[in-house]
């Protein structure tokens, strides 16, 4: 039986509502990540070596997607601000509860609602070749969303198996 990709990122979403994240911050572009629930210690190889590296039990990375924080229903930074611009709203991100999660429609795009009148957009706009976000589980699983209407949730290790939403 095929599950609901919606419904089920939904589902995953709920175990986090009521957290606070830690360690939110901008990557590589355009890219940031939150991690959420108690700290995680992993030993990750690199080309140098092996490092030590900290993340929350729960991790959401937001990749090739567009995104917009809202302050009160006033859009404040999007993707493409300055670093320092980005920087300052994510840290007031990193300082409130996450309230609510909605997935908006067949492309996950969603909307994270934190404390204060903070909303989080995400926006895809890739159908093809690029995911959207992806929600690491304690279960050392993933959640990937898209691209397009496709999703997956796998083994973070495995190669991903993508499902299409049904139109």
């Amino acid at each position: 039986m095929t599950t609901n990709g919606i419904e089920l990122a939904a589902s995953l979403f709920q175990k986090i509502v009521g957290m606070q994240p830690t360690r939110v911050k901008q990557g590589h572009g355009s890219f940031i990540t939150f991690d959420f629930g108690r700290d995680v210690t992993r030993q990750v190889k690199t080309r140098n070596g092996i490092i030590t590296s900290h993340f929350g039990e729960w991790h959401l990375w937001v990749y090739m997607c567009a995104w917009r924080i809202d302050k009160t229903k006033i859009p404040v930074v999007g993707c493409e601000a300055t670093r320092e611009k980005i920087s300052c709203f994510l840290s007031e991100l990193q300082k409130r509860r996450l309230k609510e999660v909605n997935i908006l429609n067949q492309a996950f795009d969603a909307k994270l609602v934190f404390e204060n009148n903070m909303e989080l957009y995400l926006f895809s706009f890739y159908t093809q070749d690029q995911e959207q976000w992806m929600l690491f589980t304690p279960e050392k699983k993933v959640f990937t969303a898209g691209p397009g209407n496709q999703w997956s949730y796998d083994d973070a290790k495995k190669p991903r198996n993508l499902t299409e939403v049904p139109r």
